[in-house]
């Protein structure tokens, strides 16, 4: 009869054991942060002059766009042209300008570079 505690001791031991244990929580993850990289950041070209211009940005976990979403525009009037491909031509004038790539995705994140034609 002493083996009767010792056996039933043995069970529920073992029970506890392999009894499935509750999930340990993840942290959360970290929200996404849209960035965008332009380059060259600042150029030097004579008039009439042509730069292409590179834009790099991440994208959410598993989004792969069918075209990049950035958005090119010239700030200045009458300070050159840009393709939607982000070539640059700089205008017939001397000056400064500044060429501004702008994702379409998320357009609160807009970075630009400075031309000086001379």
């Amino acid at each position: 009869m002493s083996r009767s505690p010792l056996l039933l001791s043995l069970l529920l031991l073992g029970l506890a054991c392999g009894a499935p244990k509750a999930p340990v929580p993840t942290a959360a993850p970290e929200p996404f942060k849209p960035t965008l990289v332009l380059r060259p950041t600042a150029v030097a070209l004579i008039p009439g002059a042509t730069q292409a211009f590179q834009a790099e940005i991440n994208y959410p976990e598993g989004v792969r766009p069918l075209r990049q979403p950035v958005a090119w525009a010239v700030i200045e009037p009458d300070g050159g042209a840009i393709t939607p491909a982000g070539v640059y031509t700089a205008p017939a004038r001397y000056g400064t300008f500044h060429v501004e790539a702008r994702r379409e995705d998320f357009p609160e994140v807009r970075v630009a570079a400075t031309i000086v034609v001379r």
